[in-house]
């Protein structure tokens, strides 16, 4: 041990003697450090508060029980019962939503009809019918179903629902049975794959 000390000793007596500090790389290292932390820090935060927000869920109102359809054509959907709109892309006037920002998002939707009655759903990326969904009339008591994709949208973009020939879905005033949903999953910029 004492052979180590001595050896010890005599380094920093070298360092000492050529006037060097041993200590200023490990000093330069932290301190390069620190600042490559803070700047990393800096990006992820800007990275979460600049990405946009954009969500809805929204539902067909009326004061009473009852049924949209059936309609000797295809129908665009009005779901003007708006749950929830953030970044208002979706318009509860004409039932559209359109993308405010070039990104992948996801759609779904649900519907309920009258056992007795058939229900045809689908969802629509501009004039292309894009998924569906059909429920023959199964003389149960109620009819349920759903679906949803993911859709990578441009810009301006529309996306709407539309219930199909000769079928019906049902509306009430309190449960929001059947409703239509989107929201980004993330943001593309134009060099994105």
């Amino acid at each position: 041990m004492a052979l180590f000390q001595l050896f010890l000793i005599s380094i920093l007596s070298s360092c000492m003697a050529h006037d060097e500090d041993i200590m200023t790389p490990v000093v330069n290292i932290y301190s390069e450090l620190k600042d490559l932390i803070q700047e990393l820090q800096k990006q992820i935060k800007g990275i979460f508060s600049e990405s946009p927000k954009v969500a809805f869920t929204a539902s067909m109102s009326n004061t009473e029980d009852t049924h949209r359809g059936p309609f000797s054509t295809e129908t665009k959907l009005i779901f003007d019962k708006v749950l929830t709109n953030i970044g208002n892309a979706y318009d509860p006037v004409t039932g559209v939503f359109t993308a405010p920002v070039k990104g992948v998002y996801y759609f779904r939707y649900s519907g309920s009809a009258f056992s007795s009655h058939d229900m045809g759903l689908s969802i629509f990326k501009g004039t292309a019918r894009f998924v569906s969904s059909y429920e023959y009339n199964s003389g149960e008591r109620n009819d349920q179903m759903s679906n949803g994709a993911v859709m990578e949208l441009d810009v301006g973009e529309e996306v709407h629902m539309r219930l199909w020939i000769r079928t019906w879905i049902f509306v009430d005033p309190r449960y929001n049975y059947s409703t239509f949903t989107g929201y980004l999953l993330y943001p593309l910029d134009s060099t994105s794959v």
